[in-house]
């Protein structure tokens, strides 16, 4: 009798325990991530990028689609694009860090395996984008950006310098982004 009893009682507490934790509250999306709103939806680029680390010069043209991961923790932003070197398809990962304060990226080049992570400070209309990575042939390089979004939301602009000591720096691309979604 003193088994079944405690078989019981476990069993009831079990399921109490299991029913209270579906009913516990999903946490919630950190506010600070509506900052990266200004991005939803698809975009149209074109861009002159000059010799770098990345590759040669000359213009680009693609798309970039962004939209919210499940749960709304996390943007992706998925490029596909067109360049001196040929076709490239790139995913970024947009975030936010509660510790550091600040918005986050990660990227992932598909095509030739580089990869880099980045912080964003948002002030407005303006990311400043500030990254550290590889190219897919193993070359470091640092990156700094600076978007800047049109107050009616359906362009942007973005100029980026690259360096691959840290100390010297050139400019490596401008682009102008237009809202096509």
């Amino acid at each position: 009798m003193k088994r079944t009893l405690l078989i019981s009682s476990g069993l009831v507490t079990a399921t109490i325990f299991a029913a209270s934790a579906a009913v516990a509250q999903a946490p919630e999306p950190y506010p600070e991530l509506a900052k990266l709103e200004a991005a939803l939806g698809s975009w149209t680029v074109e861009a002159e990028v000059k010799p770098s680390v990345f590759g040669p010069g000359g213009r680009v043209t693609g798309i970039e689609r962004y939209e919210w991961m499940p749960g709304g923790f996390f943007l992706r932003m998925e490029r596909e694009s067109e360049g001196p070197s040929g076709a490239f398809h790139h995913t970024f990962i947009f975030g936010y860090d509660p510790v550091a304060r600040n918005h986050t990226a990660q990227w992932y080049d598909h095509t030739s395996g580089g990869s880099g992570s980045a912080t964003i400070e948002i002030a407005g209309h303006t990311w400043n984008w500030s990254a550290y990575g590889y190219t897919g042939e193993g070359s470091p390089f640092q990156e700094r950006c600076t978007y800047t979004f049109a107050a009616d939301g359906n362009s942007y602009t973005v100029a980026c310098e690259v360096s691959t000591d840290g100390e010297a720096w050139s400019q490596s691309a401008e682009a102008m982004y237009t809202r096509s979604e």
